[in-house]
């Protein structure tokens, strides 16, 4: 499951930055708030960015096609429990 993946992956960066137990995502995705669901759309989008998904041009190739399938499935996943991904859209 993309999304869990991604949760988990916002979820360690967080713990990496030293952000409190209030920034973390459930680990279930049913346990996941509306404004939760806002959050993650909004961090989907900046990862699914041109500028983001390649790394500013260091990631290609396979390593390239295999992060856009996990992140463009997570997206997906977030948008078949009711929350729009997608720019310029009012949440």
């Amino acid at each position: 499951m993309s999304l869990k993946k991604f949760i988990a992956q916002e979820n360690r960066y967080a713990a990496m930055w030293g952000d409190g137990p209030d920034s973390l995502f459930p680990d279930s995705i049913r346990l996941l708030t509306t404004e939760q669901k806002k959050k993650l759309a909004q961090r989907l989008l900046s990862a699914l960015s041109p500028e983001n998904l390649c790394c500013d041009g260091e990631l290609r190739g396979a390593a390239l096609r295999t992060k856009s399938a996990m992140l463009n499935k997570a997206k997906a996943e977030l948008e078949s429990l009711g929350q729009k991904v997608e720019w310029d859209c009012h949440y």
